[in-house]
């Protein structure tokens, strides 16, 4: 196709390969400038950053160069089953004649990371369980990027944590300062060192957000701190630092709808990381100390027909034969309220602090027992495996001709009196008063809180002041005289247990 301009100085478009391109003969390009005249980033800073702004940012700085030398990379491989193979028989049929043998099927390397740090000069590095446990093979990147191979000295998988062993021969190695992580403040600046999604030496901050969380689930001595500094994939088995560059906890899990950091991260005290450490470097395994009681929460109805604030304490439900609470003289109903002056929380707290200390230590422990705060030295043992685990007990089936019956109202209870069989039966001591609820109203309060015909009430209590349950009359017309609403701590018993419950009552009907 043949183009043509319409005058000498129009612009004259040429079409190449589809694309138009204009050219104009009067027209010239500007001069560049030279890079130095360019002035680039040429405006005014502040004249002075706010002191505790720049404080703050120093501080981050210098408690960065002071820890990361000790922090370590940690990279994994393992030989898993080819992804190639045919696991989900139910999307895809069965094995067919012509697939090959599953066992036949080449192994793959798969590889993976986390982090760490070193804890001793003798080439000890710290890391989670979870980050060493079932590994082929495990490699420890120092700061300067040295690789040595190391090997698994021990893992505890209840609290998550593992230690490594590398050999650096004479290199002398930066170890990590540790510091009391039962004195970190919520609200204290926190950081957080590591290798997320193997970016090495990544440093992030935040906040300790809460302390002592034991909502992280599975079965294992949770007694967490939570930062909201970032923590991903990859930071597992890192340290958590305070200011001081103190290593205050080991960075283990995060809690996440999408897999990555979404503000909420947990990390292992590391009070209680260097104890499980202790253990494993001196005799492979962990000895923690036991108690022997199967306890249980309370309920805001227990908390507050006891009188106590928080619902702190736990509940006794069962005492275990021979064990040491048993020679401490505890018994089923008892509320534990301290450890050695410590609150407790609740029965997660109770458990992690036991297991924290050493088979044989002494702890005082303070307990109410039928409205009186007591206080007892106890001896501990050593965990001879999981606690006895409190839940659904079997239960006494009632009396077929109930006699001698009587109805409150107010929290839904039918209720008769013992009789000398169903009290042997029970394995009730001889002369022991109690009443046996052979109904439960629908839609009352004892219904709502899971009672059943065929348990004993022993006592009921209210402001710490326990009534004796002489007989069925007596007990279900003082219930339904109590305020409106009130709630009362009730001593229950079956064949199996013996248990505090707290229930709200309806008010008198």
């Amino acid at each position: 196709m043949h183009l043509r301009s319409k005058s000498k100085n129009s612009i004259a478009p040429l079409a190449l390969f589809g694309i138009l391109l204009v050219s104009s003969p009067g027209c010239s390009l500007e001069a560049k400038p030279a890079p130095e005249a360019l002035k680039l980033g040429g405006g005014t800073p502040l004249a002075k950053p706010p002191a505790a702004a720049q404080a703050l940012s120093e501080a981050f700085v210098e408690v960065a160069k002071a820890v990361q030398p000790a922090v370590v990379s940690i990279y994994t491989t393992r030989m898993v089953n080819s992804p190639a193979m045919n696991m989900f028989p139910f999307l895809f049929g069965p094995q067919g004649p012509d697939d090959p043998d599953p066992r036949s099927v080449p192994k793959q390397k798969q590889e993976g990371g986390g982090s760490g740090f070193i804890i001793n000069d003798q080439g000890y590095v710290m890391t989670n369980a979870h980050v060493a446990k079932d590994q082929d093979e495990i490699q420890v990147e120092l700061s300067d990027r040295t690789r040595f191979p190391a090997k698994v000295i021990g893992i505890d998988e209840k609290t998550d944590v593992a230690v490594l062993k590398i050999d650096p021969g004479t290199r002398k190695l930066a170890v990590a300062a540790f510091g009391n992580s039962d004195e970190i403040q919520i609200g204290e600046w926190v950081l957080a060192i590591g290798n997320p999604f193997l970016f090495r030496n990544t440093v992030t901050a935040g906040i300790v957000s809460a302390k002592g969380r034991n909502q992280t689930g599975g079965d294992g001595y949770a007694d967490h701190i939570q930062t909201d500094a970032a923590v991903n994939p990859g930071n597992s088995g890192g340290p958590l630092v305070n200011l001081r560059g103190e290593v205050v906890g080991i960075n283990s899990s995060i809690w996440t709808r999408s897999g990555g950091y979404q503000g909420i991260s947990f990390a292992i005290p590391i009070k209680l990381a260097t104890r499980i450490a202790s253990d494993l470097i001196a005799q492979g395994k962990v000895v923690r100390g036991w108690l022997g009681l199967s306890i249980a929460d309370l309920d805001a109805d227990l908390a507050e027909a006891l009188g106590i604030p928080g619902r702190n304490g736990t509940r006794v439900e069962q005492v275990v034969p021979g064990s040491p609470a048993e020679k401490a003289g505890f018994l089923a109903g008892d509320v534990v309220l301290e450890l050695d002056g410590r609150i407790i929380t609740g029965a997660a707290d109770l458990r992690n602090h036991v297991a924290a200390h050493r088979p044989g230590e002494k702890v005082e422990v303070k307990f109410l027992r039928d409205g009186v705060e007591k206080s007892v030295q106890v001896e501990l043992g050593t965990l001879p495996g999981d606690e006895v685990a409190s839940g659904t007990q079997k239960e006494d089936k009632p009396d077929a001709s109930p006699k001698n019956e009587a109805v409150s109202k107010a929290f839904g209870l039918r209720l008769k009196d013992l009789d000398r069989k169903t009290a042997e039966d029970l394995g009730l001591s001889k002369g022991q008063d109690a009443v046996m609820i052979i109904g439960i109203e629908a839609g009352s309060p004892a219904e709502e809180k899971g009672l059943r015909p065929g348990t004993a009430i022993l006592q009921w209590s209210i402001d710490r002041k326990p009534q004796a349950a002489k007989n069925a009359a007596s007990v279900a017309k003082a219930l339904d005289k109590l305020p409106a609403g009130a709630s009362v701590a009730f001593k229950l018993a079956t064949k199996d247990r013996v248990w505090l419950e707290g229930l709200r009552g309806a008010g008198a009907k």
